[in-house]
């Protein structure tokens, strides 16, 4: 009797879980592209922190200094001269394209060395900057990137408005595969403003008085996550975050499986110490769907026609979601991207039983350390503005 029961709530739980992220996905479909020119043009600061120099960040640069809007300037800060990234922005800026200025700011000590860039980067907003605008240099914004920032605020009076990545990969891996097709089913997932958000770093915008009135330098000391504490700040100031379905940016990776390993973890661990709730929706978002299936499976074996029914919906579902998702790239990035990844359409099609338990083993393993490595710097988090930095012997100063 109670074996059924917790059966029926595994099913149940499976059931709606299913249901919900397949509505999510179709919804997230609805009109695009969608047709959005700012109202205004105010001028716009937009901040990149750097790190190391690649095919990746020059090609980033080259998009970003090339945008559709008439009135922005680019603020770029890495650790030091010596970085790669260093002598790869100054070249770059002196090619055609929108300002673009070098931030130098050191070696941080006690504080992650990316938001130790971007703090650096604060000083260099002038208060002609009505917009400021954060992207990662991994990504590949598209020309009407700013644009679309842009007029999701002044066309609607918002204060900030956030995106997310979408990972394709940038080699035939079935791991790169893996790690895009694990990211793309975290995109649809619905964002309430109201209700729960998340900032993300890497295409973020807001109005220059509203990253004053939150005290962003504040939230920043001492951490290892921008747009953790940035999420953070913003909720204790009581502004609501959005996030228009048209704000994502392409990242290209190309991933070993333990490479993908150590990024997906790393991402589940930053969410485990900051947002620990959110961390409980995803761990509970990909545990019942995958005890569920397998007891599924273990009663279709034994004939289980209830079983059976759950499988074939269960299938039925996930096709909808790899159509809505492939409409998605499609709308939004062109046939041409979506047809030049046949690998990566056919892991999310066909593998995925792999993707999903490569996705669980990267929330549930998470919190089993307050360790990080992020660009070859170890850190270890005891909190969220308290971390210890541990350099290799060859980066000390």
């Amino acid at each position: 009797m109670i074996m059924n029961t917790v059966v029926d709530v595994l099913f149940v739980a499976w059931g709606v879980i299913a249901v919900l992220n397949t509505f999510s996905a179709w919804r997230y479909t609805w009109g695009l592209p969608l047709t959005e020119i700012p109202g205004t043009t105010p001028p716009a600061a937009v901040v990149v922190a750097v790190k190391n120099a690649s095919d990746m960040s020059r090609a980033f640069f080259r998009r970003l200094r090339h945008q559709a809007y008439p009135d922005y300037r680019i603020i770029a800060a890495v650790e030091s001269e010596e970085d790669p990234a260093f002598a790869m922005v100054t070249e770059e800026s002196k090619r055609p394209g929108a300002p673009l200025r070098t931030v130098v700011a050191g070696q941080s000590g006690r504080t992650g060395q990316k938001v130790w860039n971007l703090l650096a980067a604060l000083d260099a907003i002038e208060p002609s900057d009505e917009i400021v605008a954060f992207v990662d240099a991994d990504t590949l914004p598209a020309p009407e990137w700013i644009a679309r920032l842009v007029a999701a605020l002044v066309n609607t009076g918002r204060d900030a408005v956030t995106g997310y990545r979408w990972i394709i990969p940038a080699d035939n891996r079935v791991s790169s595969a893996v790690v895009a097709a694990a990211n793309a089913s975290v995109v649809t997932v619905p964002r309430l403003p109201s209700i729960i958000n998340h900032c993300w770093g890497g295409t973020m915008a807001m109005r220059r008085t509203t990253l004053e009135s939150i005290d962003i330098r504040r939230y920043w000391a001492g951490a290892i996550s921008d747009d953790a504490q940035m999420t953070r700040a913003f909720k204790e100031a009581g502004y609501e975050v959005y996030s228009p379905r048209q704000n994502l940016l392409l990242s290209p990776v190309a991933m070993s499986w333990s490479e993908a390993l150590s990024f997906g973890r790393r991402q589940y661990r930053i969410l485990w110490l900051h947002s620990p709730c959110i961390w409980a929706l995803a761990a509970l978002g990909t545990f019942f769907p995958i005890i569920a299936a397998c007891v599924a499976l273990s009663m279709a074996l034994q004939g289980s026609a209830r079983a059976i029914a759950l499988i074939g919906v269960s299938l039925v579902l996930g096709e909808v979601r790899y159509r809505c998702r492939r409409r998605i790239v499609i709308a939004l990035w062109g046939e041409v991207t979506a047809a030049g990844r046949a690998n990566y359409w056919r892991v999310e099609r066909w593998l995925r039983p792999i993707w999903w338990s490569f996705h669980a083993l990267c929330v549930f393993s998470a919190p089993g350390s307050r360790h990080i490595r992020w660009a070859g710097i170890d850190y270890r988090v005891r909190g969220p503005q308290d971390i210890e930095v541990s350099r290799p012997p060859a980066a000390q100063p």
